[in-house]
């Protein structure tokens, strides 16, 4: 999930992929438990999204929007 892609998505969205995020999470190292096959980095895409998720939702929260920040870099 691309970051861009992220900050278009409301807050409410944001934080039901959240909660999506960890059940994929937490059913893909059950099944790990089971022997079943599992992939790996998998996991590991659905953690860093998860990150970038709560740092966008933490931006909004304190008032910090990095996009007008990026905007005005590229111009220069």
């Amino acid at each position: 999930m691309r970051t861009r892609d992220i900050r278009r998505r409301e807050t409410g969205d944001l934080e039901q992929e959240i909660v999506r995020l960890r059940e994929e999470i937490f059913q893909q190292r059950f099944r790990g438990q089971s022997e079943e096959k599992v992939d790996r980095g998998m996991v590991r895409k659905h953690r860093r999204d998860i990150a970038r998720i709560t740092t966008i939702l933490k931006e909004r929260q304190l008032g910090i929007n990095k996009d007008l920040e990026a905007e005005a870099g590229k111009g220069k």
